[in-house]
């Protein structure tokens, strides 16, 4: 798993390069494979890893503009690794604590790029490159040097170097230098990314940084690099590329606390110069590229974090089952037999997490359950923020009063960082410093025992850890009963029928009916929407501006008990209470497939109404997510481990995820966040690995 560096790690000069790096590296030839008009695909066809595939912007990100004695560069695109030292006397141990700490913490960097080496000297005072470190560098493979800053070369020169001159700083790590092709003296320097299979299907697209016009690109790479003809034929499509930037700029951003981290974004985000598509091609066609990037994106930028594309959604994020999505399809969940379900519209977020262990974190958004359902079925840490936490301009609306920003991750830790960075600056998160951690745990005797034993028995663990290192104490309640008086008319089918009244006239008056308009201007003819959204807006054009206001005092009598009754203020732990309830589906399967939900053993996964058939009307132990939603309340999901159950696809026993959620105040979700910090350091939760297991301790 990968830490949040700041930096070379401590020590790490006392290693040897334990292999990481050979004893001598024959110079290895870059081979283009595509050109595209964003950038080339590329690899090293006689290195240890001919099958990993880079991307070398067309873009300069930098340019050299003075080289001497002059270079001549032997290929067209030329692989090299800058590298920063400040000693003035540079040397092998100035060097190697570098380049170890690249092939440690980089999936991008390799030895491959070693053959032109930039020397960046960032010291003060003049310095000398030493003949030792030259020898050394020699038996690494390194061909040529490139010496920038006030470096005196040796006399005896055992790799020709030239002085070079830079306009901007180049950042460490790998890169891609080009003779310049406007006739000019000097070099073009190129960032390079490393293409990742989307075997998951998470994303829409990929995208890297326009470095010269501002803003992004869009890169769509779904067709292979080699011809058919050069590689062996495989079943289904060609899975997306999505390119991923190196993380050593971490060391040149160290100061920005998500350095070196990697995201995924939902795609009802806007981002400069990208589409946004909401999984609905006629909203796409409709609606210009964003001139700028939603406010809540841009924080995540400024703290060092790097956009890596854009992950699918449910369409206009309303909550659809995996076989209504239509426009574009739904992602797999890594987990278990490779065919459960992920439930709501930030799916593509959460399984992008879940998948692939070159991504840090993704962002999603949670209206009734987005972030928190997926969070649960895919057994990754997840939050939804108090509702008001993080501007939400550029952000298609699913419903205002309810829409929150919130987003997955794998490590305790990074969960940690990302929450206390991106909330750092909001209004309705206190701020208020807490003595101790809240003594009550509301536990629902109507929502638990969950439906598997074995997932039973992890809440079980979970709840007397709660009591051994926090001393909270859980008081067995009907919560139902508690939250009775609050339903309009003591009514729970009333209470939710008023959620969905907020949802769906908000989400038609600010985005279904905007979209057919325009559509019809354009094109003369109704658009097509997916099954769940095409329903919502047959219902929402009967519902009034009055019913609309009505919903609207329900929510906030709502939120306005809950805070007087049930989470109330407490100055020591700024939550008298948290609540406890499962997300998820109990550790029974929930799948992607309609059908395979009809096998023995499958659960219904509820997202907003119960399926057709359902036995009876809606309970409030079955939603609960709609509590946090409509009280305004912060709510976080965490992986707890995994519990056995046998698949009726795969015919084995397999392995699904097992959570819980806990719900605070309104504002105290630091109290949340250090709840997870707190039992991480005492290992009672920890890191969750990528692919069909969580393989918690």
């Amino acid at each position: 798993m990968m830490r949040i560096c700041r930096g070379i790690p401590a020590g790490i000069a006392a290693f040897s390069l334990l292999g990481l790096l050979p004893t001598y590296v024959v110079g290895v030839p870059l081979v283009p494979l595509s050109f595209l008009g964003f950038g080339t695909i590329f690899n090293f066809p006689t290195s240890t890893s001919p099958d990993v595939l880079h991307l070398s912007g067309s873009q300069p990100s930098h340019t050299i503009s003075y080289v001497s004695p002059s270079l001549s560069l032997s290929t067209d695109l030329h692989p090299a690794t800058n590298v920063w030292v400040q000693d003035a006397s540079i040397t092998r141990e100035s060097l190697e604590p570098q380049l170890l700490t690249y092939a440690k913490v980089d999936d991008v960097w390799s030895k491959d790029f070693l053959s032109t080496l930039v020397i960046s000297y960032r010291g003060g005072s003049p310095a000398r490159i030493e003949v030792s470190a030259y020898l050394w560098l020699k038996t690494l493979g390194v061909r040529q040097v490139l010496l920038e800053g006030p470096i005196q070369r040796p006399p005896n020169e055992k790799i020709p170097s030239s002085q070079i001159v830079l306009r901007e700083v180049i950042p460490p790590g790998p890169l891609v230098l080009q003779q310049r092709r406007d006739g000019k003296e000097g070099i073009t320097v190129h960032a390079v990314y490393r293409l990742y299979p989307d075997e998951y299907e998470a994303f829409a697209f990929g995208t890297i940084p326009n470095v010269v016009q501002g803003g992004w690109i869009l890169t769509n790479i779904t067709t292979p690099a080699q011809p058919a003809s050069e590689r062996e034929e495989e079943e289904g499509p060609t899975p997306q590329l999505i390119p991923v930037p190196s993380r050593l700029t971490m060391i040149s951003t160290r100061n920005l606390p998500l350095a070196g981290t990697r995201f995924g974004l939902k795609d009802i985000f806007d981002v400069e110069n990208l589409p946004t598509f909401a999984g609905s091609t006629a909203f796409s066609l409709v609606n210009p590229l964003p001139t700028s990037t939603a406010p809540s994106v841009q924080v995540l930028l400024s703290l060092g974090a790097s956009l890596v594309g854009k992950t699918r959604t449910s369409q206009f994020a309303h909550g659809a089952q995996p076989w209504e999505f239509r426009d574009v399809g739904y992602s797999y969940n890594p987990r278990g037999d490779g065919y459960l379900s992920a439930s709501a519209s930030s799916s593509g977020s959460a399984c992008a997490v879940a998948g692939y262990e070159w991504l840090e974190f993704g962002v999603g958004s949670d209206t009734r359950g987005s972030v928190r359902k997926p969070a649960a079925l895919v057994g990754v840490y997840g939050i939804r923020p108090t509702h008001g936490a993080l501007p939400l301009d550029g952000v298609l609306p699913l419903s205002e009063e309810m829409d929150t920003a919130g987003f997955f991750a794998r490590h305790p830790m990074i969960f940690d960082q990302v929450a206390r960075s991106w909330y750092a600056d909001s209004l309705v998160v206190s701020r208020r410093p807490t003595s101790r951690f809240p003594k009550k745990l509301l536990y629902p005797t109507d929502h638990f025992h969950m439906k598997s034993l074995a997932a039973q028995k992890l809440v079980d663990e979970f709840v007397r850890s709660l009591q051994t290192h926090l001393k909270m104490k859980p008081v067995h309640t009907n919560f139902t009963e508690i939250l009775t008086p609050f339903f309009p008319n003591g009514s729970f089918a009333a209470f939710q029928l008023s959620s969905n009244t907020l949802a769906e006239y908000r989400s038609w008056q600010s985005v279904g009916k905007p979209t057919i308009l325009a559509f019809e201007d354009r094109f003369g003819e109704k658009p097509v929407f997916d099954p769940v959204p095409q329903r919502v807006f047959a219902r929402a054009q009967s519902i009034s501006e009055q019913d609309f206001n009505e919903a609207v005092e329900v929510k906030k009598s709502f939120r306005t008990a809950l805070a007087t009754h049930v989470f109330k203020d407490d100055r020591a732990s700024c939550s008298d209470a948290l609540f406890m309830y499962d997300a998820g589906t109990g550790g029974h399967p929930s799948y992607r497939v309609e059908e395979f939900n009809h096998l023995a053993g499958s659960v219904p996964v509820l997202l907003t109404s119960p399926p057709p058939g359902h036995p009876h009307p809606p309970k409030s132990s079955e939603y609960f997510h709609y509590v946090a939603s409509m009280a305004d309340l912060p709510e976080v999901a965490i992986p707890l481990g995994e519990a056995p159950y046998f698949s009726q696809v795969s015919r084995r026993w397999e392995s699904i995820p097992v959570a819980v959620q806990l719900v605070a105040r309104r504002g105290c979700d630091v109290v949340l966040l250090d709840l997870v910090k707190r039992l991480a350091e005492k290992g009672v939760v920890g890191p969750v690995e990528v692919g069909r297991s969580l393989e918690m301790p």
